[in-house]
């Protein structure tokens, strides 16, 4: 196959070399018409009808992903000869590990059975069933040879609520749910799909049927590798707490947060002290397939995140402690909801991990650590697990590429690009994903830019950047550089990750061309010209926006600033900047904590949605409700402000969603100020409507929507009280006409209200002059985001 790695080309930029040097990162790029793209939904037919056309185009679309992968990994062979690698690993006896990325698990539904709410934030089952067969067709590894293994976040809730939706009564295994079948119970990831898959494609000569395995996962056997030489078994490597024989700590080599971490035995092996257990044990060859998305706290999810936080077990339990004292995560009970115990960030704070309210010292501070930051928490979690003579192969699955949200709970927007990165050096591998998110101008112009991302290249990104003009904030354009900002590659370059210099090999299945990288930047080429492949979208998480697009947050507080009189941009960067720069990088949250209880409270709500089934919405509420309570001193009892500039960010996200509506409004809070059709509005208004949004959803001024913390309470009520009459059983699809529905009836006086009462501020009470049911306006702090049920008998 052609190659065209250190060839003479013409650019955009004039005649180039393209690059072959530093490390090879392998791209594919496919149509994401004909790869998984609506499998979800055909998925949902085929189970919901038997509808075996609908299975037909599912393995149609498999195949053509199997068969456009092949010469990109076939290119990454040759140069690294990785295939070889792993065969003589195999032949020892270790397992080949898949390790996919299922933050949020509900990829199918367990009730309607189509695309749950985490479909957008897992890797594809369908992705990961095509290349598992690639493994197996190209590299001769049997389907026994291999297992599936992941910690995700949500595993346990997932469990504890799918066991208690299951009609006939069986437990949910974590591992069941990663399968997402029991009987005919539907709802988790997919992996028995994808086991289907492979079992209809394989070779009937074959032996090593890949369906073996699932009913251990069903009852949630756990066989140890040295031990299934006959199965394609899955491992929740999150469960150690109950087995420690299951669990190893292994050193960190040079560690910053840790000096050992528990991890599970399935990826490091067992004992090197005790042959029984390195026999029970052997070790893995680990196949890290991360989905390519924006992340919360750091400026993507990719190869070494899916190590660096992915494997860290969420059930490791502090020996000599009570069983649920969880080294790594929180709430501490049977079913943790999230890895809160892992430094996220360069300060913590000491925080209640079942409420997420800070705790005080003596002198009525919060109670502060410094540690090295999420940066050193992921560096020691790969150098443990690389210290234990473990292969990686990465292989980042961005076919669809996430925008706006990493977790699945908003849910983030899916981007066609198409594009899936292969390599053995994860520093490389994740800056080639990074430099291709966040720079959507071709290089011409990124050059002209002159902005360097601090790795020695122009990858700049396109912004929106407001202005005062005529009175008015005017949207405006400009350039950003979110990798500029991130030290995370020269700081895993330093610990002896990988390098960050690399060069492209790989396949457009597209154009049938081959790809190339030319200054760090992807493309193709044929007939000796390079023409880039750039994206056409802006990234950013909605959790972060002043960090990633921190150009366009910057400048809108300037520009109200400068109308009226404030002093925002300062404040702001006072409260984040730590280093004085003008910047405020991906290390720098604060140095008051207040990424702790952040964490503590979306562990409380995975939680409390994996022990009762209603628990989603008294979870989401909770979460909702506390943060805002933390962002100002008159909503909570204790005086707590930790949060108020983090609720900078939501405003600049509203003010720049308002200024992009195709209608007009003036400004009620500024006078002479327009906003809407590319003009900002007032951060007194942004901020306003960004508080109505979180308490009504996206329908504020106007009406409810969903989600929001009225629906939640709405919902909850109608479902304990009212038999779901308005809003309907579906836990994760509520009725969408069932609030207006119910509003209009208790307005009419055609039904009483349901028995609950939200309490919110002054202002809040009422939508488009009319007062809203079950809500009353208070100013009492320790009453304002409660809410009581049942004459309050139940409080929220």
């Amino acid at each position: 196959m052609l190659r065209a790695k250190g060839i003479s080309v013409r650019s955009s930029v004039g005649a180039r070399i393209t690059d072959s040097s530093g490390s090879p990162v392998s791209v594919a790029r496919l149509d994401t018409r004909r790869s998984y793209a609506g499998i979800g939904e055909l998925l949902q037919d085929y189970i919901n009808t038997s509808d075996e056309g609908a299975w037909q185009q599912i393995r149609d679309k498999i195949d053509y992903t199997y068969e456009s992968l092949d010469p990109a990994l076939a290119a990454l062979q040759e140069e690294t000869g990785f295939g070889n690698e792993i065969e003589s690993r195999v032949a020892t006896g270790r397992k080949l590990l898949v390790k996919p990325n299922l933050v949020t698990i509900y990829a199918i539904d367990p009730q309607m059975h189509g695309p749950g709410m985490g479909s957008t934030a897992c890797t594809e089952w369908a992705f990961v069933a095509a290349l598992m067969r690639w493994l197996h067709d190209r590299l001769d590894i049997s389907y026994h040879q291999m297992c599936l293994g992941e910690a995700a976040t949500t595993m346990p809730a997932a469990s504890g609520l799918f066991t208690l939706l299951n009609p006939d009564g069986r437990p949910v295994t974590p591992e069941a749910a990663i399968e997402g079948r029991v009987g005919d119970f539907y709802g988790g990831w997919g992996f028995y799909f994808a086991r289907k898959y492979l079992a209809e494609t394989h070779d009937p000569s074959h032996t090593d049927d890949p369906m073996l395995g699932y009913q251990e996962s069903v009852a949630g056997t756990c066989i140890p590798p040295g031990d299934a030489p006959n199965r394609l078994m899955v491992y929740d490597l999150n469960s150690t707490g109950d087995d420690l024989s299951r669990e190893r700590e292994v050193e960190v080599p040079d560690g910053a947060n840790f000096r050992s971490i528990a991890l599970h035995k399935a990826v490091v092996g067992g004992d090197p002290n005790d042959p029984e257990d390195v026999k029970a044990y052997p070790g893995c060859v680990l196949v890290n397939v991360p989905k390519l998305k924006v992340h919360q706290l750091t400026l993507l999810t990719a190869a070494m995140k899916n190590v660096g936080i992915g494997l860290c077990p969420m059930q490791a339990a502090e020996k000599g402690e009570d069983m649920h004292r969880w080294k790594y995560s929180t709430p501490y009970n049977a079913v943790p909801g999230l890895k809160a115990g892992l430094p996220h960030a360069r300060w913590l704070a000491e925080v209640d991990e079942a409420t997420g309210v800070p705790r005080r010292n003596s002198s009525g501070s919060c109670i502060m650590t410094r540690t090295h930051g999420l940066a050193a928490t992921m560096a020691d979690v790969v150098k443990a697990v690389a210290s234990q003579d473990v292969f990686i192969l990465h292989v980042v699955d961005g076919i669809d590429t996430i925008n706006r949200d990493h977790t699945g709970s908003i849910p983030g927007t899916r981007e066609p690009e198409g594009l899936v990165f292969a390599g053995l050096d994860p520093v490389a591998t994740d800056l080639l994903c990074a430099r291709y998110m966040f720079s959507n101008v071709p290089m011409d112009e990124a050059q002209q830019a002159g902005i360097d991302d601090g790795n020695g290249g122009p990858f700049p990104q396109k912004v929106p950047v407001p202005a005062v003009e005529d009175g008015n904030i005017v949207t405006g354009a400009g350039y950003d550089c979110p990798l500029a900002r991130d030290p995370f590659f020269r700081y895993a370059e330093k610990r002896g990750l990988g390098t960050r210099a690399y060069h492209v090999v790989g396949h457009d299945a597209v154009s049938d061309r081959p790809l190339a990288s030319l200054e760090g930047r992807l493309g193709t080429v044929d007939g000796g010209t390079f023409s880039e492949l750039v994206t056409g979208t802006m990234y950013f998480d909605v959790f972060k926006v002043p960090w990633d697009l921190q150009r366009t947050s910057l400048a809108y507080l300037e520009a109200v600033d400068q109308l009226a009189g404030s002093s925002l941009k300062q404040e702001f960067l006072e409260a984040f900047d730590e280093d004085g720069d003008g910047a405020i990088s991906y290390e720098e949250f604060g140095k008051n904590g207040l990424v702790s209880p952040i964490l503590a409270l979306m562990g409380v709500r995975i939680s409390m949605e994996g022990r009762t089934r209603l628990g989603h919405h008294h979870g989401s509420f909770t979460l909702n409700a506390t943060l805002l309570k933390l962002s100002n001193p008159a909503w909570n009892a204790d005086g707590h402000d930790m949060l108020r500039y983090f609720y900078f960010g939501p405003a600049c996200l509203a003010a720049y969603t308002m200024s992009q509506l195709g209608i007009e409004g003036q400004d009620p809070f500024l006078s002479g100020l327009t906003w809407g059709q590319g003009k900002w509005p007032s951060f007194k208004l942004a901020s306003y409507m960004q508080l109505g949004n979180s308490i009504y959803g996206a329908g504020f001024p106007l009406g409810v929507s969903f989600p929001s913390m009225y629906g939640h309470c709405l919902r909850y009520a109608d479902m304990t009280q009212n038999s779901a009459e308005y809003t309907g059983n579906l836990l994760f699809e509520p009725d969408p006409g069932g609030v207006q529905r119910y509003m209009t009836d208790v307005a009419s006086g055609a039904a009483k209200p349901l028995d609950f009462t939200l309490y919110v501020p002054a202002g809040y009470g009422s939508l488009s002059g009319n007062r809203v049911p079950n809500v009353e306006e208070t100013g009492a702090p320790a009453k304002v985001f409660t809410v009581t049920f049942a004459g309050g008998s139940e409080v929220w």
